[in-house]
């Protein structure tokens, strides 16, 4: 198992800090979540409002791969928020040496509402952020062994 620090919620300062990692070959482990419509795009429409769209990112078009478990399968974890239990599967990016998580609850077996928590940055209301939190910090220790990384060992 890897000697690691664990870094999360990944966001541009956190893609420069796992840069960095990898440039002094530190031991290092990016968590984040999958917002598959990520970031909005701004457009002005015809009366000079700003609008905003998002579009949807497909995981098979990016540089990521899913995590998979021993049969080949994607990696299926799951955290219980509230009185569910809420299943993820993950993606991995490299960002140099350094391999980030990507936590994505887009799962058949979740609810439409728990599968939205991973769809946009800055999404849904307090209640859809303080299920972020649990879903990122819980669940990503939880599973953390499962993705080759001890987070005890860190220093």
């Amino acid at each position: 198992m890897r000697r690691c620090r664990l870094r999360r919620g990944v966001g541009h300062a956190g893609g420069d800090h796992a840069k960095a990692a990898s440039d002094l070959g530190i031991g290092f482990v990016g968590i984040s979540l999958f917002y598959r419509e990520g970031y909005f795009q701004q457009a002005i429409d015809p009366n000079n409002w700003q609008t905003e769209y998002y579009t949807l990112l497909n995981p098979k078009n990016l540089p990521m791969e899913p995590v998979l478990n021993e049969k080949g399968e994607p990696l299926v974890c799951r955290v219980e928020i509230g009185m569910s239990q809420v299943a993820f599967q993950t993606w991995r990016v490299n960002v140099g040496r350094v391999p980030v998580y990507l936590m994505d609850t887009n799962r058949p077996e979740n609810e439409q509402h728990v599968r939205d928590l991973t769809l946009r940055v800055y999404g849904g209301d307090s209640t859809t952020r303080i299920m972020q939190e649990v879903l990122l910090g819980i669940g990503a220790y939880a599973c953390c062994g499962r993705w080759g990384c001890n987070p005890r060992s860190s220093t």
